[in-house]
């Protein structure tokens, strides 16, 4: 029993109620399970304190079944990396069985057995975002999974979502370039291209709105998703959002 317990637990962030805004189901009202603790060090990472300072409680797969079943149908378990904690599968399990709409967000760096879910949400990271500093080589260690990606891909609806720098055009290309070799090595067929979503790396909405304005463009021509960041129009950058 002590045994069983330990592995129901999850380390948490936060826990709140908001609305999708990022992916396929933008817009959508959503609960959100935030676990903390990660395995890469993105330098832009907009939640640290999920990664460079990974902080958070304890928490009982049974009380956030609870705290989801009086939200919305749609259930969203990011991170950090949700992915390196196993009650993650139980938790998943638990709450399709009562029947939400489980998104998982992930970087795809692993790919753990027995996690199922109603949408894989897989944000590999490019290489811009690797840190400079003692975190680099264990980033960078970490940082592409190949398999790991093509193994979620295979286990039902998914995303990619690719942060890309928006802020000049060498730039955009570079990141694109990167993007498409990406899309190669995971089996992207052409019919699958409105699965893959852009989205402007930054956190300022001025700053975000003239990216995906750069973005647009590259978006129509390759058969790209342009991706937003609603969250941040709506609310602003900050945390239960």
């Amino acid at each position: 029993m002590g045994a069983r317990a330990a592995t129901e637990t999850l380390r948490i962030a936060e826990t709140f109620v908001s609305i999708q805004g990022e992916g396929r189901l933008v817009g959508t009202p959503s609960s959100f399970v935030r676990t903390t603790g990660c395995n890469l060090r993105c330098h832009y990472c907009d939640t640290p304190d999920t990664s460079w300072s990974p902080a958070g409680r304890r928490m009982a797969v049974d009380d956030l079944v609870a705290f989801c079943a009086k939200g919305p149908r749609h259930v969203v378990v990011t991170g950090g990396e949700p992915l390196l904690q196993p009650a993650v599968a139980a938790l998943a399990a638990r709450l399709r069985a009562r029947g939400h709409h489980v998104t998982v967000e992930t970087a795809g760096t692993v790919a753990p057995p027995g996690v199922e879910a109603d949408l894989w949400s897989i944000s590999p990271k490019l290489a811009f975002a690797t840190p400079d500093g003692p975190q680099r080589a264990r980033h960078e260690r970490a940082r592409q999974a190949p398999a790991a990606v093509r193994a979620l891909m295979a286990r039902g609806p998914w995303q990619l979502k690719f942060v890309v720098r928006a802020d000049a055009r060498a730039a955009i290309e570079a990141d694109l370039a990167e993007v498409e070799a990406l899309c190669d090595e995971f089996g992207v067929s052409s019919s699958d291209r409105h699965r893959v979503v852009l989205m402007a790396e930054g956190t300022d909405e001025d700053r975000l709105r003239a990216a995906e304005r750069r973005l647009a463009p590259y978006c129509i021509e390759r058969g790209f998703v342009l991706g937003q960041r609603l969250q941040i129009r709506l609310f602003g950058h900050r945390p239960g959002t």
